[in-house]
C-alpha cells in the first residue's frame, strides 16, 4: 500500500513544483525536499513490502511511513486552500528524515528508478473495463462542445483540468469515443504532448495521424503548409493530451496554423496546470473534481476482485478503509487494488 501512495504522492509533489503559489507561500524548498525524501524512500519500498512479512521491526517501519505520508497528504490538502503552518512542515520533515536514515538498518536492496516528470503517454483508446463516476462529466463536456459548433466563429479550445490521477486523459477518451462527438466532427485526432510542446514534432505527428504517413521533408513551413491543407474547411476535434507548456508564444504559432478549419474546429486540451489552461482555453476551463467515496471504491473494487462472486468481507471492511485514505483519488484507488489483486490474506491487506 505504501508503494501506491508514494507514487501518487510524488507525482503531486511535481504538480505542487510547478505550481506558482508554492513561490508565492515561499514552500518552494520544502516541497522539493519532501520530493526528494520520498524518492529515496520509494527506491526501496519494493524489497521492503517482499520482506516485511517476515520482519516485524520492518512492518513497524512500514507502518511510520504511512503515518507520515498521510500527514503529507493532509498539507498537500490544506495548501490547495491556503498555506500550511510552517510548522507543519518542520515537524513532519522532521519525522520523514528519521524515517529515511532507520531504513539503513534494514539493509533493503534500492531499485534504481527512472523518474517520470510526466506520466507514459496516452492513447485515443479507453482502455478502462468500467468507468466509474465520470458519466456527469463527460456528458457536460461533450455538451459544450457541441454547443461550440454552433457558436464559434474561430477555433474553440476547452481545457479540462485538474491534479495528477483524477483521470483527465480518462474523461477526454471517453468524450473522443462517443458517438456524438463522432457525428460533430468531420476529423478527430488525439496527440500526447507532455513536456515537450515542440511545434514541429506536433505538426508532424498530427499529419501522420491523419495522412497515416509522414513528408519526406523535414522543414517547419512545409510540415505548416501541409497540415493546413489536410484541415482546411474541416471541422475537426484535436485532443492534446497532458500539456505543461507555459510559454504563451508555442501556443500561438500552433494556434495560427491550426485556425484553418471550419466553424466548431476545437480543441480540446488537458492540464495540471490552471495557467496552461488560462493560456490555451476561449472556453471556460473544466476543473475536474474529486470522485465519490462510492465510485473510489467501485473503481479499487474492480481492481482488486475483478469479476469474483465470492468476496471474503473480512477483505471488503478493510477495503474501504483502504479506499477512505485515497481521498477521491481514482488513480490511488485502482493503483492499490491492482496491488492487492493476488493476495487473499488479511493480514497481507
Amino acid at each position: 500500500m505504501a508503494e501506491a501512495f508514494v507514487k501518487v504522492l510524488i507525482d503531486n509533489l511535481t504538480y505542487f513544483l510547478k505550481g506558482e503559489l508554492v513561490l508565492l507561500f515561499g514552500f518552494q524548498n520544502e516541497f522539493q525536499r519532501l520530493s526528494s525524501v520520498y524518492s529515496t524512500i520509494q527506491a526501496v519500498l519494493e524489497d521492503a513490502r517482499e520482506k516485511q512479512l517476515k520482519d516485524k521491526p520492518l512492518e513497524n517501519w512500514l507502518q511510520k511511513l504511512n503515518a507520515a505520508t498521510y500527514e503529507v497528504d493532509d498539507i498537500l490538502d490544506e495548501y490547495k486552500t491556503k498555506a500550511p503552518q510552517f510548522s507543519q512542515m518542520e515537524q513532519v520533515m522532521k519525522k520523514l528524515n528519521a524515517i529515511v536514515e532507520e531504513r539503513k538498518n534494514f539493509h533493503l536492496h534500492e531499485k534504481i528508478i527512472e523518474r517520470q516528470v510526466v506520466r507514459p503517454e496516452t492513447g485515443s483508446i479507453l482502455t478502462e473495463p468500467q468507468v466509474y463516476g465520470r458519466g456527469k462529466e463527460k456528458d457536460e463536456v461533450v455538451k459544450i462542445l457541441i454547443n461550440s459548433v454552433s457558436d464559434a466563429q474561430e477555433l474553440s479550445v476547452l481545457p479540462i483540468f485538474s491534479m495528477g490521477g483524477l483521470g483527465k486523459a480518462t474523461l477526454a477518451q471517453m468524450v473522443f469515443n462517443d458517438q456524438r462527438v463522432t457525428e460533430q466532427f468531420h476529423a478527430k485526432i488525439w496527440f500526447c504532448v507532455s513536456d515537450d510542446f515542440d511545434e514541429k514534432r506536433l505538426i508532424k505527428t498530427i499529419i501522420g495521424n491523419i495522412e497515416r504517413s509522414f513528408l519526406d521533408v523535414e522543414d517547419l513551413a512545409s510540415f505548416q503548409k501541409k497540415l493546413q491543407e489536410l484541415l482546411n474547411g474541416k471541422r475537426y476535434l484535436l485532443v492534446l493530451d497532458d500539456v505543461w507548456n507555459e510559454d504563451q508564444q508555442k501556443w500561438a504559432n500552433l494556434r495560427a496554423v491550426l485556425k484553418v478549419g471550419a466553424s466548431g474546429a476545437s480543441v480540446l486540451t488537458t492540464t495540471r496546470l490552471e495557467k496552461v489552461g488560462s493560456i490555451m482555453g476561449t472556453l471556460q476551463p473544466y476543473e475536474l473534481s474529486n470522485l465519490s467515496q462510492e465510485d473510489c471504491w467501485l473503481s479499487f473494487m474492480q481492481r482488486a476482485f475483478g469479476y469474483q462472486e465470492e468476496i471474503n468481507p473480512n477483505l471488503v471492511a478493510i477495503g474501504k478503509e483502504i479506499v477512505k485514505k485515497c481521498g477521491g483519488v481514482p488513480l490511488a484507488a485502482k493503483t492499490l487494488g491492482g496491488l492487492l489483486r493476488f493476495k487473499r490474506e488479511e493480514r497481507e491487506w
